[in-house]
Formats: C-alpha cells, structure tokens, sequence
C-alpha cells in the first residue's frame, strides 16, 4: 500500500513567515434557524474550531491521541492520518507494522509503518479508527512547523475525514464532523439549542 501525504506548497519553505490567525473562535450559532450551523447540527455533526496560517490558507486542528495534546494540519490531499515520528514518545506509541510501499512526503518517499492507538479525538468528536501511520515527515515537518508557532505533530487525513463525514468551512474556519457511524440523518432539535460559541463565552466572560 502506497501511503500519499500531500505535496504542501509552504510559504515557510520559501524562507517566508506563515503567521497564524489569531482571530476570535468563529460565532458557532447552531440555535439560530436559517444558518449553516443550525442545518447541520439537525444532521447530526457537530462543530470543531480551526486555526489558519493567513499566508498559505492551511489549517490546522488539535487531537489528543492516547489522551496526549498535538497539532495537526488538516491536510485533503493526504490518503491517512499521520503522525510524525519525531513524536511517536510524545503520543506514547510503540512498534508498529511496516507498510509496503512507504509514504511519499516532500522531499522523497520515507520508511513507514502502522501504529496501534487507544484513542483519538478532534475536539469533542472521539474518531472511531484505532491505527495511524507513523513516518518521518521530514522537511515538510519542518517547513510546517512555523504555521503553528511551534511543532507540528502529524496530519490529519482523508481516512478521517471520510470516516467521519467531513464538512469543511474553510473561510471561517470550522470542521464539522458526525461522530457516530452512520448516514447524516435528523436528530432531535434540542441536541442544537443552548450552545454557545466560544467566541460568545468570551465575549460575556
């Protein structure tokens, strides 16, 4: 199996800076009838907040692995879910299975392998798989790095993203995702009252 993590073109790479935006956690309104957020919470995903790099438009999210805090780029070009190697102690992770074929990363193709893991959450949605990819991500570790204003620890890849019924709102930035194995489908209306953004909570805090 041929593991393929995107090609990122980085402005880091470049020698440029990739600020992160630092703006306020999106207005997450999903009482609010006639909004994207209320539409999809009746289906049943539930919203989780993004950070983006102004300069080069990647998105970043934080996953807890093993119960563990990292960051990780939110990356659609990549097929798996990858953590970076230099990180494997962090995330508590131990051998794994060889993965024929390697992953492709900038910079050339990298010796790669299945890893087992107790858990893995983005946000309040807890992800069903329990194996991810561990590779050396190299010099697009090291390129993506400054977009978070210190280590990137991994990707996060399509095998999440189709798993969990990604949706994607890239301008303000929210992932949506439905935890539950099953088709988007209506649930009770109270799931998606008296929620409020943490832009909100600051806000009267």
């Amino acid at each position: 199996m041929k593991i393929v993590l995107a090609a990122v073109l980085i402005a880091a790479a470049a020698g440029c800076d990739a600020p992160i935006d630092e703006r306020a956690a999106p207005d997450y309104r999903p009482e609010e009838a006639g909004t994207v957020d209320h539409a999809l919470c009746l289906l049943g995903f539930t919203a989780i907040p993004l950070r983006s790099a102004r300069t080069t438009g990647h998105h970043l999210v934080s996953a807890r692995i093993n119960g563990r805090e990292g960051v990780f780029v939110l990356d659609t070009g990549a097929n798996v879910s990858v953590i970076d190697s230099d990180h494997a102690a962090h995330f508590r992770l131990g051998g794994g299975k060889a993965s024929a074929g390697g992953a492709v990363v900038l910079g050339g193709a990298n010796a790669a392998k299945q890893v087992g893991i107790e858990s893995l959450s983005l946000g309040k949605v807890s992800i069903r798989q329990r194996r991810m990819v561990l590779t050396d991500l190299g010099p697009l570790g090291d390129a993506l790095a400054p977009l978070a204003g210190g280590a990137v620890h991994g990707l996060i890849g399509q095998d999440v993203l189709k798993e969990h019924r990604a949706v994607i709102d890239v301008e303000r930035p929210l992932l949506y995702l439905i935890e539950g194995d099953q088709e988007p489908e209506p649930v009770p209306a109270e799931r998606c009252r008296g929620k409020t953004s943490e832009r909100n909570v600051k806000k009267k805090s």
